[in-house]
Parts: C-alpha cells; structure tokens; sequence
C-alpha cells in the first residue's frame, strides 16, 4: 500500500540534491574597482539573513556565512561612489569582487557677489546626557554604523557645512577616542519610504575632531544643492586602527560583578528629541531611533 507514496519520496530528494545546503563557513576576500584597487569601507550583506559586514580601508572582509544558505541566496555588495551588486553567494572560500565606478556629475557653481548669513538647520539643542556610540566595531566583528539626522523643509541653497557634537569620553582608556576618524554621508530621501536613500555625496570624507564640541566639515566645494523635499546627514564609523577600541568596566544593577564592554571610537551627542534620527548597521538596514536625537547640524548658503 506505501507503492504510490514513493515517486513523491524520490521527487522530494531529487529537490533537495537539486538546492544543496551550503555548511557554516567563513567567507572572506576584498572588494575591488575595475582596476583592480581597494574599495574601501565597502558593505557586504545577506539581505535574508538580516547579516552584514563592513570591509576595513583596505577593502578587505571576513562574513561568517550561516549553515543552510542555498545557491538561490544573493550577496549585495555596496560602496560610496560605486554601483550596488548582487551576486549569488560564492562557493569559494576567498573572493575578489570588483565594482563599477558611478559616473560623478558635477553641479553647476553658482557664483554669489553678496555673502548673506547661512541658515543653521538640524539639532537645537544639544544634551550631553544622551549620546551614540558604537560598541560592536572591531577587525573581527565589523557590521559598519551610521547615525543620521532628517534635515525637513530646508530652505532653498547649497549645503556649506555639517557640523557634529563630539563627546569626550571618560571612560577606562576611551579618553582618546574623540579623534578616531569617520566619514560623512549625505542621503536624499528615498522614493518609497523617504528613509536615507541616493547618495548626494558621492566622495569619500573622512574626518576627525581635534578636540570635544562642535566639529565643523566644510562641503562648499562639492555644490550640493539642497533637496526641496529635505535630505539626511550622518555620522558613519569606520575602523581605522586598534588605538581607538577600548574596554571599560560598568556595573549593571542587581549584578555583583562589574561587566566589562568594549567601545570605539567617537561619541556623538545627543540632542532634543524630535524624531529626526535613524541608526543603520550592515545586513538591518535604516531604522528609526526611538530615543534622543542625534547633535547634527548642517549650514544651509541661500
């Protein structure tokens, strides 16, 4: 009586030899330009699996890679200035996937006789008690971060400056860390959900404060002109180099021992809450904040 169940048993296990489970490995290798150069910062994901990484300024990576992937799941790689790629995941161990170059237009110089004051749009009003920092960032386990304020309504103009509130820290050997280098992202709105969208920045930035407070980055030259419909400005951390990772000791209520945890690099501000920040991470995508906002302004010439 079992007879007419076999054919359905034997189709079955012709489907699963036909998508093979790849098993949990490690995949590595770096990213590249047409020329074969380094991609640096370059952000590798598995958009099913909600994993990421962020390759270091070498473009170099290293992606645990889950048991059960299939030749059906697809890699996207992604970098400032370069086309988005998607690729099925490789068999190989070690890969080299390269890039193409976007072509960069450059805006139209509008030449001004009379200076007129910039306007000051982002964050009011800074609140030192609330902060974003990074506590997962390190050669080993690099999903990138990036904390982004909506700039709404912005007056018509060009963008002259974005300015960051650094903290300084206070904490073990986190002193130093306000002078670990980031990269400045500029997004416009995206078209389905008006979350940080096409690059308007496409040039790499990357930039350190020499001291806590106000951190000012001059963009005039690039001639942005500023979205009718408003934009975003983020802070993106990158690793550069092991001075700025630190391990401090905090003790956690109702535990008797004190928890050592490990941060990097800089400390971004809070400010007033008004609903303008999003965080991002490799592989979980933009995500509203649900607490203060970030200390970002930008400097708007009419």
């Amino acid at each position: 009586m079992s007879l007419p169940f076999r054919p359905l048993l034997a189709a079955t296990l012709l489907v699963a030899a036909a998508q093979p489970l790849y098993a949990q490995r490690t995949l590595t290798g770096t990213v590249q330009d047409p020329q074969g150069a380094a991609v640096p910062f370059a952000v590798l994901e598995l958009p099913a699996q909600k994993l990421g990484v962020q390759a270091d300024d070498e473009g170099r990576f290293s992606l645990p890679l889950p048991a059960g992937l299939t030749p059906t799941d697809s890699l996207t790689v992604s970098a400032l200035g370069y086309a988005r790629r998607r690729v099925p995941v490789p068999a190989a161990a070690t890969v080299a996937l390269r890039l193409a170059a976007l072509p960069v237009s450059l805006n139209e110089v509008v030449v001004r006789g009379t200076r007129a004051a910039p306007t000051v749009a982002g964050a009011q009003q800074v609140n030192e008690a609330f902060s974003y920092s990074q506590s997962a960032l390190s050669k080993e386990k690099n999903t990138g971060w990036q904390i982004a304020y909506r700039i709404d309504s912005p007056p018509a103009g060009y963008l002259e400056a974005v300015k960051f509130f650094i903290k300084k820290r206070g904490l073990g050997n986190c002193k130093e860390g306000y002078q670990a280098p980031f990269r400045l992202r500029i997004y416009g709105l995206d078209s389905l959900n008006s979350l940080p969208g096409p690059d308007l920045l496409l040039t790499s930035v990357v930039s350190a404060a020499s001291k806590p407070g106000w951190h000012t980055i001059d963009v005039r030259q690039f001639n942005i002109p500023v979205p009718a419909k408003g934009f975003y400005v983020a802070m993106e951390w990158i690793y550069t180099d092991d001075q700025f990772l630190c391990n401090y000791q905090t003790h956690v209520e109702g535990a008797r021992k004190a928890t050592t945890r490990t941060s990097y690099g800089q400390m971004l501000a809070g400010a007033h809450s008004s609903g303008h920040t999003y965080s991002h991470s490799a592989g979980r995508g933009w995500r509203k904040s649900s607490g203060a906002d970030a200390a970002i302004q930008v400097l708007i010439q009419p």
